[in-house]
């Protein structure tokens, strides 16, 4: 899992991207991941370094996760959770059909800010 975290919008929000591989010049990340038992930790550690530089208001780009296990479930709610502690928000964009189902499911579309486009989320952290 590769992960690309960049400040935007006047450096009020961090975007973090997320992918299997990084570009040449490592400005974007490519290919399908799966946010599971394996690659949860290292997710955790990027959202808790994030809220924990002072990054309120954070928005994950889930365009490459193709799968979500429950532990995945958990480092996404952890996330939500760290940003309401800090009076912040945590805002997901464009997860696939699959990755949307499960959290339909789960009943995590209905805690979480969950958007299909990059805009969308812009216009509701500003």
């Amino acid at each position: 899992m590769e992960i690309i975290k960049k400040l935007i919008q006047n450096n009020s929000i961090t975007k973090i991207n997320i992918g299997a591989e990084l570009s040449d010049d490592n400005s974007e990340v490519t290919g399908s991941v799966e946010l599971d038992i394996e690659s949860q930790a290292h997710f955790v550690e990027i959202i808790n370094t994030t809220f924990d530089e002072g990054n309120t208001k954070v928005m994950i780009d889930m365009s490459n996760i193709n799968y979500i296990d429950s532990s995945g479930l958990w480092a996404l709610f952890e996330g939500h959770k760290k940003a309401l502690q800090r009076n912040g928000r945590l805002a997901l964009i464009n997860p696939d059909k699959d990755v949307k189902r499960v959290l339909d499911i789960t009943k995590m579309s209905a805690k979480m800010d969950i958007f299909e486009t990059e805009a969308d989320a812009l216009n509701a952290l500003i």
